[in-house]
């Protein structure tokens, strides 16, 4: 699976960053996959989230069509 960010887009979630800096205990998101590239959508989140600094915990997936979810639970990496 290719995981390079395309152009344009950072490298790293602003968001999740900000989440990491502040100490918070862990970091929730819920996403819609992209209907027509859902692996390339899941792991562009997953590999920005984690340059912020978390580590992905949990993750489950709602199959409901057409509007596929995930949520995602990151926690702070074991020091």
């Amino acid at each position: 699976m290719d995981r390079r960010v395309p152009s344009g887009l950072s490298p790293v979630d602003s968001y999740a960053l900000r989440c990491f800096q502040r100490d918070d205990a862990e970091h929730v998101r819920n996403i819609r996959l992209h209907p027509v590239h859902p692996d390339e959508n899941l792991a562009l989140y997953i590999s920005r989230i984690e340059a912020a600094g978390w580590h992905l915990a949990e993750r489950s997936s709602g199959a409901e069509e057409p509007q596929r979810r995930c949520r995602l639970r990151f926690v702070r990496p074991a020091a």
